[in-house]
């Protein structure tokens, strides 16, 4: 149940982003050789990856977003696409928001997933507390402007995602890493700032049915 959560989340938030963008996803899988570096440096950069899917994980259950930018930052070279700024700026209620950056992005959305399941519970919880139904108000308060439900609770903070690592490339302070997390493969940037590897950016190459 909870690895089902956290796909169907992963799922969600990639429409959120590509739904807004002007990148789309490719039908198939890119036929290109995948190489992955035996180099420290590759190492640190997958350590990072899959950390981020970690903190990610955890967050669907305790909603603490203080380790996201531990492994998430905003990089001016990798802005939002104006889509997704349009998506942050509704998630934020912030319509004059100029530009954005990945952390911007991964914080208003677990921020809105956060506060939407929170309300949720409570109103589930005081329904059940009174032994009735939901009423057709606190239906209503369920669901966003956008037709946004909030997920439920992940059961557990514990990631059960297998990734996939099917390529890892290096140039300088930035890295691009693509891989098969289950129900996508996507396209990673990373940024080097004081030592230290950072998911700058996302792009998705094809989803898996």
């Amino acid at each position: 149940m909870n690895r089902n959560i956290f796909i169907k989340l992963r799922v969600l938030l990639t429409l959120i982003v590509i739904s807004f963008s002007s990148t789309s996803f490719t039908s198939k899988q890119p036929q290109a050789t995948y190489l992955i570096p035996d180099t420290p440096e590759a190492k640190e950069v997958i350590k990072t990856v899959e950390r981020a899917y970690d903190i990610e994980a955890e967050a669907l259950y305790t909603f603490d977003l203080k380790k996201f930018p531990t492994v998430f930052i905003n990089d001016l070279r990798f802005p939002v696409s104006p889509g997704t700024l349009k998506t942050i700026r509704k998630l934020t209620n912030n319509p004059t928001l100029e530009s954005a950056g990945w952390l911007d992005y991964k914080l208003a959305y677990y921020s809105w997933i956060s506060n939407a399941t929170l309300h949720s519970e409570s109103v589930q919880s005081k329904a059940k507390a009174e032994n009735r139904a939901l009423t057709e108000e606190e239906r209503k308060s369920l669901i966003d402007a956008d037709g946004r439900i909030a997920p439920a609770r992940a059961e557990d903070p514990i990631r059960q995602q297998k990734l996939k690592f099917m390529s890892v490339s290096m140039n300088g302070d930035i890295a691009k890493v693509i891989l098969n997390d289950g129900p996508e493969t996507i396209e990673l940037t990373l940024v080097l700032v004081d030592k230290q590897w950072y998911i700058a950016g996302i792009k998705g190459i094809a989803f898996h049915p």
